[in-house]
Formats: C-alpha cells, structure tokens, sequence
C-alpha cells in the first residue's frame, strides 16, 4: 500500500500569531483578543472545524455521482463546545479540546431524500478527517534547540 505524506511548517511570528505554509499556501494563526492574541486570523481549533467542513463538503462532491445526487448548493455549518480548563471523559481522562462538534450539510439538489441520505451515509463512513477526529490517530512530536 502506497503511503502519501501530506506537510506543513508553521513558524511562530510574534505573541499568540503564527503562519503555516502548505505547498504554496500561507495560513495565518491567531488567538481571538479575548485570549490574548490581536484576532487578525482563525486560531488552531477554528482551524480544526474548518478542515473537518471541508473534509465533508468536498467528500459529498466526491461521492455525488455514485448516488444520482446533482449537488447545485451545498453549505457545512459546524460548532464545537469546548469547556474551559477541561473536562473529564467517560474513561476519567482529563481532555482540553472539543467535548463535542455538530455539522448540518444544506444541500440544494432535485435528487430524492432517500439518495441524499444515502450519500450522507456514505460521507460520514469516508471522510478522513471525521476518521482522524473519532479514531485515535498516534501523534509523535520532537524538538530540537538551536543555540
């Protein structure tokens, strides 16, 4: 099986401000000013939502055909609730990120409900980022110190 290695580098600019370079692309990080940062761009966990509505609206168009489903409008609205300081799972672990995240997809097409939930269906069992989100996915960090 042919493994395919997706990168990015994200530099630190100034206080709570970074950028991350993907391919050719620039994306600005930032804190809203209410957690210190200047508010000039998303910050990580916005991010997150924005990779997850992606994920989704790009793996309807994907599936689209397979399911007679001619997308003219589709349009992923998500939230995330995150408490403050934590909260602790079912398993007692102390988590610091999403307690949940809920998406609706409106979508305008003349296809039937019936084909419509079906490619729905077929969305949540394929996208990789939902799968990233539900599954444990095994994170290995390092650092190294320039002097």
């Amino acid at each position: 099986m042919k493994v395919r290695t997706y990168k990015a580098k994200t530099k630190w600019l100034k206080g709570f401000k970074a950028e991350t370079e993907i391919r050719e692309f620039k994306i600005g990080i930032d804190e809203p000013l209410e957690l210190r940062g200047t508010n000039t761009a998303p910050n990580p966990v916005e991010l997150l939502l924005t990779a997850l509505g992606g994920c989704i609206a790009l793996s309807y168009q994907s599936y689209a055909k397979r399911f007679e489903v001619d997308i003219e409008d589709l349009i992923v609205s998500l939230e995330g609730d995150m408490i403050p300081g934590g909260w602790v799972d079912e398993r007692g672990k102390k988590r610091r990120g999403f307690k949940q995240i809920r998406y609706e997809v409106q979508i305008k097409t003349k296809a039937t409900e019936e084909k419509v939930f079906q490619l729905h269906k077929m969305v949540e069992e394929t996208c990789p980022v939902s799968d990233m989100l539900v599954n444990q996915t095994e994170i290995k960090g390092s650092v190294s110190v320039n002097y």
